[in-house]
């Protein structure tokens, strides 16, 4: 507190944000690097049988949220080339992209021409500071489980 005005104000430990922020990163040996906040509830759900997710799916979410940048940008990675690295057609990628959308768990962040980028939505997992979270859930979308299309094949199987 600043005894002159009465004002609360940040303690800062360093001088320069920049150098703070490059200081406080979390040093996990023998891998060291950044972390992200994960909401442990959705991970539990995401990993059900019954999830409307396959593990494919899941190894996806999972790449998206160790290969994004910092904050919510997008991972900008063609189809094709996130199948070079995690295995798999770029075909079967874009599916469980899509399925990833519509459950909520990727948002839609940028397109150039037919090419989406996605990030990671924020209500799920959020690599960056918790002031800038907060500023990132206010227009995304809360994700579902099961995603709406596996919800409705549900429905029509037990229709039938």
């Amino acid at each position: 507190m600043n005894e002159d005005t009465g004002e609360v104000v940040q303690m800062t430990f360093f001088e320069d944000d920049t150098l703070q922020r490059a200081r406080v990163r979390y040093d996990w040996n023998p891998y060291p690097g950044r972390h992200v906040n994960v909401s442990k509830a959705l991970m539990t759900r995401l990993y059900c049988k019954d999830s409307g997710y396959t593990p494919k799916d899941r190894d996806l979410f999972f790449f998206y949220l160790a290969h994004s940048p910092d904050a919510a940008q997008p991972l900008r990675l063609t189809y094709k080339e996130i199948g070079e690295i995690i295995g798999g057609r770029a075909d079967t990628i874009s599916k469980s992209l899509g399925k990833l959308h519509a459950g909520g768990l990727l948002l839609e962040a940028e397109r150039i021409g037919r090419v989406i980028f996605y990030r990671v939505n924020p209500r799920a997992a959020y690599d960056g500071p918790a002031v800038s979270q907060v500023e990132a859930v206010k227009d995304a979308r809360l994700p579902v489980i099961p995603p709406p299309a596996a919800a409705a094949t549900k429905r029509k199987k037990e229709a039938s």
